[in-house]
Protein backbone atom coordinates (compact mmCIF):
# COMPACT_ATOMS: atom_id res chain seq x y z
CA UNK A 1 0.00 0.00 0.00
CA UNK A 2 0.69 3.72 0.20
CA UNK A 3 0.91 5.21 2.91
CA UNK A 4 0.90 9.03 4.10
CA UNK A 5 1.90 8.86 8.01
CA UNK A 6 1.46 12.69 10.24
CA UNK A 7 1.75 14.88 7.43
CA UNK A 8 2.03 18.64 7.73
CA UNK A 9 1.80 21.91 5.52
CA UNK A 10 1.77 25.28 5.93
CA UNK A 11 1.91 27.83 3.21
CA UNK A 12 3.73 31.16 5.46
CA UNK A 13 1.46 31.35 8.21
CA UNK A 14 -1.46 29.25 7.12
CA UNK A 15 -1.55 25.94 7.96
CA UNK A 16 -3.49 23.38 5.04
CA UNK A 17 -2.97 20.35 6.23
CA UNK A 18 -2.36 18.91 9.73
CA UNK A 19 -1.34 15.72 11.00
CA UNK A 20 -2.82 13.66 7.53
CA UNK A 21 -2.69 10.05 7.60
CA UNK A 22 -4.28 8.25 5.26
CA UNK A 23 -3.47 4.63 3.66
CA UNK A 24 -4.32 3.96 -0.37
CA UNK A 25 -5.03 -0.14 -0.55
CA UNK A 26 -4.32 -1.56 -4.16
CA UNK A 27 -7.59 -2.39 -6.11
CA UNK A 28 -9.24 0.41 -4.06
CA UNK A 29 -10.63 3.93 -5.00
CA UNK A 30 -10.02 5.84 -2.44
CA UNK A 31 -11.92 9.56 -1.94
CA UNK A 32 -10.59 12.76 -0.86
CA UNK A 33 -13.36 15.86 -0.88
CA UNK A 34 -14.13 19.10 0.87
CA UNK A 35 -14.46 22.48 -0.89
CA UNK A 36 -12.30 24.22 -3.43
CA UNK A 37 -8.69 25.50 -1.26
CA UNK A 38 -8.82 23.28 1.38
CA UNK A 39 -5.78 21.03 0.59
CA UNK A 40 -6.57 18.46 -1.27
CA UNK A 41 -4.42 19.43 -4.61
CA UNK A 42 -1.82 20.12 -2.17
CA UNK A 43 -1.74 16.85 -0.62
CA UNK A 44 -2.05 15.33 -4.07
CA UNK A 45 1.10 17.77 -5.09
CA UNK A 46 2.46 16.06 -1.92
CA UNK A 47 2.50 12.59 -3.34
CA UNK A 48 3.72 13.79 -6.66
CA UNK A 49 6.81 15.44 -5.70
CA UNK A 50 5.42 19.06 -6.46
CA UNK A 51 5.73 20.04 -2.78
CA UNK A 52 7.25 19.02 0.24
CA UNK A 53 6.22 18.48 3.40
CA UNK A 54 6.83 20.41 6.24
CA UNK A 55 6.53 17.29 8.76
CA UNK A 56 5.67 13.51 7.72
CA UNK A 57 6.64 10.93 5.36
CA UNK A 58 5.39 9.12 2.04
CA UNK A 59 5.56 5.10 1.41
CA UNK A 60 5.43 3.00 -1.20
CA UNK A 61 4.85 -0.34 0.24
CA UNK A 62 6.86 0.10 3.15
CA UNK A 63 10.28 1.84 0.77
CA UNK A 64 10.32 5.90 2.18
CA UNK A 65 9.51 8.19 -0.93
CA UNK A 66 9.74 11.05 0.67
CA UNK A 67 9.74 12.99 4.00
CA UNK A 68 10.69 16.57 5.62
CA UNK A 69 13.92 14.91 6.00
CA UNK A 70 14.86 13.63 2.38
CA UNK A 71 14.24 14.26 -1.15
CA UNK A 72 11.76 13.07 -2.96
CA UNK A 73 12.75 9.19 -4.62
CA UNK A 74 11.96 9.87 -8.49
CA UNK A 75 12.20 6.25 -9.37
CA UNK A 76 9.64 5.22 -6.65
CA UNK A 77 7.79 8.50 -7.21
CA UNK A 78 7.14 7.39 -10.65
CA UNK A 79 4.88 5.15 -9.23
CA UNK A 80 2.41 7.75 -8.66
CA UNK A 81 1.14 9.11 -11.70
CA UNK A 82 -1.73 12.25 -11.40
CA UNK A 83 -4.39 13.21 -14.68
CA UNK A 84 -5.39 17.06 -13.63
CA UNK A 85 -8.60 19.14 -14.28
CA UNK A 86 -7.99 20.11 -17.56
CA UNK A 87 -6.82 16.65 -20.05
CA UNK A 88 -5.70 19.25 -22.81
CA UNK A 89 -2.81 20.33 -20.74
CA UNK A 90 -1.24 16.95 -20.82
CA UNK A 91 -1.97 16.53 -24.27
CA UNK A 92 0.81 17.71 -26.86
CA UNK A 93 -1.21 20.36 -29.19
CA UNK A 94 0.97 19.49 -32.15
CA UNK A 95 1.13 16.00 -31.99
CA UNK A 96 -1.70 13.23 -32.61
CA UNK A 97 -2.81 10.97 -29.82
CA UNK A 98 -1.47 7.73 -30.83
CA UNK A 99 1.54 9.03 -31.30
CA UNK A 100 2.11 11.24 -28.31
CA UNK A 101 1.11 7.47 -26.62
CA UNK A 102 3.34 5.73 -28.80
CA UNK A 103 6.46 8.82 -27.82
CA UNK A 104 5.73 7.35 -23.38
CA UNK A 105 6.26 3.36 -24.09
CA UNK A 106 9.25 4.40 -26.71
CA UNK A 107 10.69 6.89 -23.89
CA UNK A 108 10.53 4.47 -21.20
CA UNK A 109 11.05 1.56 -23.16
CA UNK A 110 8.36 -0.32 -22.22
CA UNK A 111 8.60 -2.55 -24.96
CA UNK A 112 11.09 -4.02 -27.23
CA UNK A 113 9.77 -3.54 -31.11
CA UNK A 114 7.99 -1.14 -32.55
CA UNK A 115 5.38 -4.19 -33.16
CA UNK A 116 5.53 -4.48 -29.27
CA UNK A 117 5.11 -0.65 -28.65
CA UNK A 118 2.41 -0.39 -30.95
CA UNK A 119 0.37 -3.22 -29.53
CA UNK A 120 0.76 -1.89 -26.00
CA UNK A 121 -0.91 1.81 -27.20
CA UNK A 122 -3.74 -0.69 -28.80
CA UNK A 123 -4.56 -2.12 -25.87
CA UNK A 124 -4.43 0.79 -23.77
CA UNK A 125 -6.73 2.63 -26.13
CA UNK A 126 -9.07 -0.24 -26.46
CA UNK A 127 -9.23 -0.60 -22.88
CA UNK A 128 -9.85 3.25 -21.95
CA UNK A 129 -12.78 2.85 -25.68
CA UNK A 130 -10.23 5.59 -27.05
CA UNK A 131 -11.35 5.11 -30.79
CA UNK A 132 -8.84 4.77 -33.99
CA UNK A 133 -10.35 8.20 -35.39
CA UNK A 134 -9.03 9.42 -32.05
CA UNK A 135 -5.89 7.99 -32.02
CA UNK A 136 -5.35 9.80 -35.69
CA UNK A 137 -6.34 13.15 -34.66
CA UNK A 138 -4.43 16.53 -32.56
CA UNK A 139 -5.82 16.87 -29.00
CA UNK A 140 -8.10 20.00 -30.11
CA UNK A 141 -10.05 17.74 -32.62
CA UNK A 142 -11.40 15.57 -30.50
CA UNK A 143 -14.04 16.10 -27.25
CA UNK A 144 -13.41 16.79 -23.98
CA UNK A 145 -14.07 13.18 -22.82
CA UNK A 146 -11.73 11.90 -25.55
CA UNK A 147 -8.99 14.10 -24.20
CA UNK A 148 -9.47 12.99 -20.23
CA UNK A 149 -9.49 8.93 -21.82
CA UNK A 150 -6.19 10.08 -23.81
CA UNK A 151 -4.88 11.72 -20.38
CA UNK A 152 -5.51 8.54 -18.12
CA UNK A 153 -4.14 6.18 -20.78
CA UNK A 154 -1.06 8.08 -20.80
CA UNK A 155 -0.88 7.76 -17.05
CA UNK A 156 -1.77 3.69 -17.53
CA UNK A 157 0.72 2.78 -19.47
CA UNK A 158 3.17 3.95 -16.61
CA UNK A 159 1.62 1.14 -14.37
CA UNK A 160 1.49 3.14 -11.56
CA UNK A 161 0.35 1.72 -7.90
CA UNK A 162 -1.49 4.93 -7.71
CA UNK A 163 -3.36 7.14 -9.84
CA UNK A 164 -4.50 10.26 -8.48
CA UNK A 165 -7.53 11.93 -10.42
CA UNK A 166 -7.39 15.53 -9.03
CA UNK A 167 -10.82 16.93 -10.11
CA UNK A 168 -10.01 15.08 -13.33
CA UNK A 169 -14.03 14.77 -14.96
CA UNK A 170 -15.24 17.53 -12.95
CA UNK A 171 -15.93 19.48 -16.57
CA UNK A 172 -17.58 16.42 -18.03
CA UNK A 173 -21.58 15.96 -17.90
CA UNK A 174 -22.98 13.13 -15.69
CA UNK A 175 -23.22 10.19 -17.71
CA UNK A 176 -19.75 10.75 -19.41
CA UNK A 177 -18.41 11.12 -16.04
CA UNK A 178 -19.63 7.87 -14.96
CA UNK A 179 -18.38 6.24 -18.59
CA UNK A 180 -14.59 7.03 -17.70
CA UNK A 181 -14.47 6.78 -13.85
CA UNK A 182 -16.01 2.83 -14.64
CA UNK A 183 -12.99 2.34 -17.30
CA UNK A 184 -10.59 3.63 -14.35
CA UNK A 185 -12.26 1.25 -11.73
CA UNK A 186 -12.28 -1.53 -13.73
CA UNK A 187 -8.84 -1.44 -15.48
CA UNK A 188 -7.38 -0.34 -11.83
CA UNK A 189 -8.72 -3.11 -10.23
CA UNK A 190 -7.79 -5.49 -12.74
CA UNK A 191 -4.12 -3.84 -12.46
CA UNK A 192 -4.61 -4.27 -8.61
CA UNK A 193 -3.31 -0.87 -8.73
CA UNK A 194 -4.70 2.52 -6.37
CA UNK A 195 -6.90 4.93 -7.09
CA UNK A 196 -6.93 8.66 -4.99
CA UNK A 197 -10.05 10.36 -6.55
CA UNK A 198 -10.03 14.20 -5.18
CA UNK A 199 -13.53 15.95 -5.74
CA UNK A 200 -15.76 18.62 -3.81
CA UNK A 201 -18.34 16.31 -5.47
CA UNK A 202 -19.15 13.99 -2.27
CA UNK A 203 -22.19 12.42 -4.11
CA UNK A 204 -20.00 11.66 -7.25
CA UNK A 205 -16.98 10.35 -4.66
CA UNK A 206 -19.81 8.27 -2.60
CA UNK A 207 -20.84 6.42 -6.15
CA UNK A 208 -17.49 5.97 -7.29
CA UNK A 209 -15.34 5.26 -4.67
CA UNK A 210 -14.71 2.25 -1.88
CA UNK A 211 -13.33 4.77 0.72
CA UNK A 212 -14.21 8.35 1.54
CA UNK A 213 -11.73 11.19 3.27
CA UNK A 214 -13.43 13.96 3.89
CA UNK A 215 -11.92 17.60 4.77
CA UNK A 216 -12.27 18.37 8.48
CA UNK A 217 -10.43 20.63 10.34
CA UNK A 218 -7.15 21.08 8.57
CA UNK A 219 -7.29 17.23 8.28
CA UNK A 220 -8.99 13.94 6.18
CA UNK A 221 -11.41 11.93 8.44
CA UNK A 222 -12.76 8.66 6.88
CA UNK A 223 -16.54 8.80 6.43
CA UNK A 224 -18.39 5.49 6.14
CA UNK A 225 -20.28 6.32 2.17
CA UNK A 226 -23.92 7.57 1.71
CA UNK A 227 -26.13 7.20 -1.18
CA UNK A 228 -25.44 6.90 -4.80
CA UNK A 229 -28.58 9.26 -5.91
CA UNK A 230 -27.87 10.57 -9.32
CA UNK A 231 -25.55 8.30 -10.69
CA UNK A 232 -26.74 4.85 -9.55
CA UNK A 233 -28.73 4.08 -12.66
CA UNK A 234 -26.00 5.46 -15.11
Amino acid sequence: MIEIKSLYKSFGQKSVLEDVDIRFEYGKITGLCGDSGCGKSTLAKILCGVEIPDKGEISVDGELVCSDKIRYKRNVGRQIQIVYQQPYAALDPMQKIGSSLLEIVSYNKLAKSRAERIALVDKIACQMGLRKETLGSLPAAISGGEAQRAAIAKSLLLSPKLLILDEATSMLDVSTQANVLAKVKELAQSRDAGVLFISHDKELAEYFCDIIYEYENRNFVRKDRGGEAKYENL
